[in-house]
């Protein structure tokens, strides 16, 4: 792309939020009130954790190689399938 063109276009960047308490908050309100609704309070309080290993992670990526030994793109679509595993596992172990 022209560099000219770049430079008057309007440009938008889709970052996590900043701190623990956004990210976390951020993920659990990736699920629909609906979704939480339905749930039992096991799985809600697996899924919460899952949510804040989530919001670890997103936090741990800014520390680079100090905090991992190789660059993972983890994201919002790894904790939608852990929350769709989790309620696969739910469903078929009775509890």
């Amino acid at each position: 792309i022209p560099i000219g063109i770049l430079n008057r276009c309007i440009k938008l960047t889709n970052e996590p939020p900043a701190g623990l308490k956004a990210n976390l908050k951020r993920a659990w309100c990736f699920f629909s009130k609906e979704y939480i609704a339905e749930a039992d309070s096991k799985t809600k309080s697996i899924l919460f954790g899952l949510c804040h290993f989530h919001s670890v992670m997103m936090e741990r990526k800014l520390f680079g190689p100090m905090g991992f030994n190789m660059k993972y793109p983890f994201s919002i679509g790894d904790l939608r399938d852990s929350a769709t595993c989790l309620q696969n596992y739910m469903d078929n172990s009775g509890g």
